[in-house]
């Protein structure tokens, strides 16, 4: 009972004292998968693009601009290597996390995230996450912050990237299967603002780390007051919609894309076939 307390009376003089200021949170993002499609030998001539596309998708930089009461969330920027396979990114459109700008507004209580998908714009546009976060009482240091830690529970879909489901056609759908999974995030009362990197806030401080199934976010550096300043602008680019139904337009596009694709491979077998 005493902690709780404590915590709302940080949170009372955290808010209540808070001056204008900004600063630049900078943050990796790192994606566990399973590994094992790439061992099979009929993959052995495409592994090392595999690896790359794979790590290109499951492993990224982003920077998190922020004042006391506005932040955004993008994608560091980095250089496009032209590997001679064309611009399509089939992995990032299947498993991607659908983040290009993150804007978030404490007062207005809303989330747009600026995103591209298969070549159009859409501005997912929602109220901030209200995750019910329980405090431990546990600390430590990241950095020179004092951090931290809060949890909640949240259910997901059994989802796994892998071929076999990419290969596998749609006329038996299987039940979805939810489980539970720990969200644990590390936040620091020494940076006022109720945000932190992808849709993570709600908290009495800047989250620092992210620990969200196979996903942990880590920050690794912390830019606060600096020179040049910034304003922080909400996107505007595309089409709005909310999250909900952009999940099920994306979910009709993947199945198009696959059943396109299974088409294809059983045209060029059949040719094969015919051929020999």
């Amino acid at each position: 009972m005493m902690f709780k307390i404590t915590f709302l009376a940080l949170l009372f003089s955290i808010f209540s004292h808070s001056q204008s200021f900004q600063g630049k949170a900078y943050y990796m993002s790192k994606i566990s998968v399973d590994k094992s499609f790439l061992d099979n030998p009929r993959r052995a001539q495409w592994r090392g693009y595999l690896e790359k596309m794979l790590k290109d998708n499951t492993e990224k930089n982003y920077v998190l601009e922020f004042n006391s009461n506005e932040s955004i969330y993008k994608e560091e920027e980095k250089l496009e290597v032209d590997d001679g396979r064309g611009g399509f990114n089939w992995m990032a459109q299947y498993m991607g996390d659908n983040i290009g700008k993150l804007y978030k507004n404490n007062s207005d209580n809303i989330s747009v995230n600026e995103t591209e998908f298969m070549g159009r714009f859409f501005l997912l546009t929602d109220s901030l996450n209200q995750n019910k976060w329980k405090m431990s009482g546990e600390s430590k240091k990241i950095g020179q912050y004092t951090c931290y830690k809060a949890s909640y529970i949240k259910k997901v879909e059994e989802k796994a990237f892998s071929f076999s489901n990419w290969n596998q056609s749609n006329q038996s759908p299987k039940k979805k299967k939810f489980r539970d999974v720990e969200v644990v995030a590390w936040f620091t009362p020494e940076i006022p603002i109720s945000s932190g990197p992808a849709f993570y806030g709600g908290l009495p401080g800047l989250i620092m780390e992210v620990t969200d199934d196979k996903t942990k976010i880590l920050c690794t550096k912390i830019i606060m007051n600096p020179k040049e300043k910034s304003k922080i602008k909400r996107p505007k680019k595309g089409k709005i919609i909310n999250t909900p139904d952009f999940l099920v337009l994306q979910d009709k596009k993947r199945i198009e894309m696959r059943e396109i694709w299974q088409k294809d491979r059983a045209r060029r077998q059949s040719s094969s076939s015919s051929n020999r």
